[in-house]
């Protein structure tokens, strides 16, 4: 979960999103990790072959509130299932699209887009900085524990921080305990100051572990809130393809690119694309964020009629690809990502993918 977390912070989430733990306790064991698009029985099922111990998925589990859970509708399938098999179900959606190296940026890298930004506008969240002041031979304590929270992250970058030595002092007091110096005197000593940035979600999670990791009895630190800069995250994405060509190349160009049997287009087949705006899943709800934008063509799932007219009457070109299709590339991805981070914190645990999972659409 926590690994899920900091390639996916939950603060990314929309807020009509349900993403996190959907079933199943965050203590179990987990040796072998199941990732699929869709928590359908049949995920569930392959995962139950694979002797999965925890089924992690883009589309939620629970989605709307459920009044019961009846084993013969989908959902109460896959919740018996996972509770006579004990697999725990966890799910990242609107905020694995919004993250850097999430879904659209998966997408838009396959397509051979560069991007330069997110469709939307980034996330309203605010950001701190956590400085703390430790004896020299804390810090390499203190980072091994802090870098077991989502801390530290700079865009795709993790476990940044700045450190720098210096002298400290302060006075013992009568009830204290003074991991240096003695009552009634004046101690200076040897210590680091180290800024680590941190998000809000986490501040007390990491206090907590530097304060079980630090020497003193009384730990200084201050919190510096950071002014907003630009991240990255957020729905969607806008880029340029490396030269300009016409809608209709684009088009044959993304139907190759994702090994698709049909592509779907509005817009005149001769208009010159430079630059693209893409947003994995269904897309229909941020054609005004393309509109608004200076790119020529929107490429996405599940667009409807009235949003090609729009897009027509624009000057525009839109490109359908389907849902499923513009998710189901984040599998491979993730689970290569799972694993690698598993190993990094030197946790046993296998990852497999669902390879075979279908689209639910065919075509004739």
């Amino acid at each position: 979960m926590r690994i899920m977390d900091q390639m996916a912070p939950r603060r990314l989430a929309e807020n009509w999103d349900n993403v996190g733990l959907h079933y199943g306790d965050p203590d179990w064991p987990v040796s072998t990790v199941f990732v699929a698009l869709d928590p359908t029985a049949n995920a569930m099922e392959a995962a139950i072959s694979a002797n999965a111990d925890m089924l992690v998925t883009h589309h939620p589990l629970i989605f709307k509130p459920v009044t019961h859970i009846h084993t013969q509708t989908p959902v109460g399938r896959v919740i018996d299932l996972a509770a006579k098999n004990r697999i725990a179900v966890f799910c990242a959606h609107t905020n694995l699209d919004a993250a850097v190296g999430g879904i659209n940026d998966v997408l838009a890298g396959k397509i051979g887009l560069n991007v330069i930004g997110s469709l939307s506008a980034d996330p309203e969240v605010q950001r701190y900085k956590l400085v703390v002041f430790a004896p020299p031979g804390d810090m390499d304590r203190i980072f091994d524990a802090v870098w077991k929270t989502s801390a530290g992250k700079i865009g795709s970058y993790s476990q940044c921080a700045f450190y720098s030595n210096g002298v400290g002092q302060f006075f013992p007091g009568n009830d204290s305990r003074p991991a240096a110096g003695t009552f009634g005197r004046l101690t200076r000593t040897d210590e680091t100051r180290i800024e680590i940035p941190v998000n809000p979600e986490d501040i007390d999670d990491v206090i907590g572990r530097i304060k079980a990791s630090h020497s003193y009895e009384t730990v200084a630190y201050d919190i510096y809130p950071l002014y907003r800069e630009e991240s990255g995250e957020g729905l969607g994405r806008i880029g340029e393809f490396p030269e300009t060509r016409t809608l209709l190349e684009v088009a044959g160009a993304v139907k190759r690119a994702l090994s698709l049997k049909v592509v779907k287009i509005a817009g005149p087949e001769g208009l010159a694309v430079k630059k693209a705006a893409v947003c994995s899943g269904g897309g229909t709800g941020m054609i005004g964020d393309f509109l608004a934008s200076d790119a020529q063509v929107y490429i996405s799932g599940d667009l409807n009629h009235h949003v090609a007219l729009d897009v027509v009457a624009n000057n525009r070109g839109l490109i359908d690809i389907g849902h499923f299709t513009s998710e189901r590339l984040i599998v491979p991805v993730l689970t290569a990502r799972i694993e690698a981070e598993a190993a990094k914190a030197s946790l046993p645990v296998r990852v497999v993918p669902w390879n075979d999972e279908p689209d639910p659409f065919g075509y004739v």
